[in-house]
């Protein structure tokens, strides 16, 4: 990583465990943090760091190479931050530190933090992808960041020797009245509740998770079901032979329909993992064509006719005299 991609100006604390990172300053919500500064790691991220959370005036101040050419650069806080990479060695967050970043949507991490203060992503509604890498085991703070998140969230888990793309889907809750009973009960909409609790100590437990696939599929969305078999499919951590059959057969039976909703979606990885995979059949893809050609996907409309054109050839007519 290079000079130029760091946040150019940030604030920060010494603590006996290395430096607590309490603002940043600069002009890209896109935020990529050092994992030291002169030698020493950033190992947490202070309370409100990211909100309005009010800061010490005698905090020590890091500057960039190139924070002398950036002029207006402002405190990047709540709907400033859009994306960010957090040091490597940060083992914690602290409360609300993330307080109303509601146009958060990423967030990259290592295995190094297990655990996220309280309130720390409240108010961060729109948290839709997690990158996290690991360098010891498989325990991380994956847990903790979906028990904030209701929405649906992308995770893309890099082991040492493999990746992993696991979608856990949106839920909510709501309390309902018995009137009769004079009681409320609380009803639940969506598979997601059930998908995160699939950890044990602190690891995602692929076996349950991909136990779970009838639920989701009478609880969700055909966009959500083929979300969670596709990145289970290309990326086959942990799959056993019984769950990818499980997978397949829900694709197979829904290929029209997903094939649409992958071109509407311009989700050309996808396509192509599908294509080489042979699960396209002549009416998916015709179907995928037309939605192509209604939606202008000229890319991907080009692709779909190739492939349409390679796996079922037009047969030559032949004329006996």
């Amino acid at each position: 990583m290079t000079n130029r991609n760091l946040c150019p100006e940030i604030h920060y604390r010494k603590s006996e465990k290395g430096l607590i990172l309490t603002a940043c300053y600069g002009m890209d919500g896109q935020i990529v943090l050092p994992d030291e500064i002169d030698g020493i790691p950033i190992t947490e991220i202070g309370a409100y760091a990211f909100s309005d959370g009010e800061e010490e005036k005698d905090d020590l101040v890091f500057l960039s190479s190139d924070a002398s050419i950036i002029k207006e650069r402002k405190r990047l806080k709540t709907t400033d931050v859009i994306e960010i990479r957090l040091p490597a060695g940060i083992r914690e967050i602290g409360k609300y530190a993330f307080y109303r970043c509601r146009n958060l949507k990423k967030m990259i991490l290592s295995d190094a933090l297990l655990d996220i203060g309280g309130g720390a992503l409240t108010g961060c509604r729109g948290i839709r992808e997690v990158e996290i890498y690991f360098k010891d085991g498989e325990s991380s703070a994956l847990k903790s960041i979906l028990d904030e998140v209701r929405f649906a969230v992308h995770a893309t888990l890099y082991m040492k020797d493999a990746k992993a793309m696991i979608l856990f889907p949106e839920h909510y809750e709501e309390a309902v009245e018995d009137t009769p009973a004079r009681q409320f009960f609380t009803r639940h909409h969506g598979a997601g509740g059930d998908y995160r609790q699939c950890f044990y100590n602190r690891e995602l437990d692929y076996k349950k998770y991909d136990e779970l696939l009838p639920r989701a599929i009478a609880e969700d969305t055909v966009e959500t079901v083929a979300g969670l078999a596709l990145g289970r499919l290309r990326f086959p951590y942990k799959l056993t032979p019984q769950a990818k059959g499980r997978y397949e057969k829900y694709l197979r039976e829904h290929m029209e329909e997903v094939t649409k909703i992958l071109v509407e979606a311009e989700e050309m990885a996808d396509l192509n993992y599908l294509s080489k995979a042979g699960f396209f059949d002549v009416t998916s893809l015709e179907a995928g064509i037309a939605c192509a050609m209604q939606n202008r996907k000229t890319e991907i409309l080009s692709f779909l006719m190739d492939e349409k054109h390679r796996l079922f050839p037009k047969k030559k007519k032949s004329f006996e005299l």
